[in-house]
């Protein structure tokens, strides 16, 4: 009666056993590699959907779009615009104090402040021409006298790794969402090797403006 293993045996079943661990580690690293670009794709979209809340909520609540910022294009134009620096959002919030009578005011003070706010982009790099973009928010507080309080002025940054953003007007009044500000942003990924592999996502929405300038 045959007792043990031969070598030739033992050989075997190691060589089967490698195969079957090789199999089971590439699986698992497509597989983890595969719910890694998924995670990173969604943080995309995240990104890109909270910067256009922020920036559809501060619209919303302002009080008047400043004349020219953004610009105003025909809407033939609209493909022709690209990201840089001149390419602006700006708009004013007034911050009424209804305690106040306009008519008990000494000369030159008014009932309400108002902050001045300014969406802009610079390049994280401004020596590389491919350099992504980096999205800025800063806002100007003026007092009751109609100046601007520059030691409270606050910059910060919004996002980061923005291969386009464009602010604009249509120049049409009477075509649908004629008036409105439309905001482009396109997000890409930048840690995938293979550029066909390199996730975007860009999304273009408008705003309608609200409010009134007591002005």
């Amino acid at each position: 009666m045959r007792k043990g293993v031969t070598v030739v045996e033992l050989m075997v079943g190691l060589i089967i056993m490698s195969i079957l661990l090789t199999a089971l580690y590439r699986a698992f690293s497509t597989s983890r590699q595969t719910a890694a670009d998924i995670m990173a794709n969604h943080a995309i979209n995240d990104d890109l959907d909270r910067t256009l809340l922020r920036i559809t909520d501060d619209i919303r609540e302002s009080n008047v779009i400043v004349p020219g910022f953004p610009v105003t294009v025909e809407p033939m134009e609209v493909n022709t615009l690209s990201t840089n620096k001149d390419n602006k959002l700006k708009f004013v919030k007034y911050l009424y104090d209804y305690t106040k009578d306009p008519t008990d005011l000494a000369a030159g003070e008014v009932n309400y402040t108002k902050n001045e706010i300014t969406y802009y982009l610079e390049p994280e790099d401004d020596q590389d021409p491919d350099s992504p973009w980096t999205l800025q928010r800063s806002m100007l507080p003026y007092n009751n006298r109609k100046e601007p309080e520059n030691s409270q002025a606050t910059v910060y940054t919004i996002l980061r790794g923005i291969r386009e953003c464009v602010f604009y007007r249509l120049n049409d009044e009477n075509t649908s969402g004629g008036g409105n500000v439309y905001i482009r942003l396109k997000l890409t990924r930048t840690d995938a090797d293979d550029e066909s592999k390199k996730y975007s996502n860009e999304i273009t929405i408008s705003v309608k403006e609200r409010g009134a300038n007591p002005e």
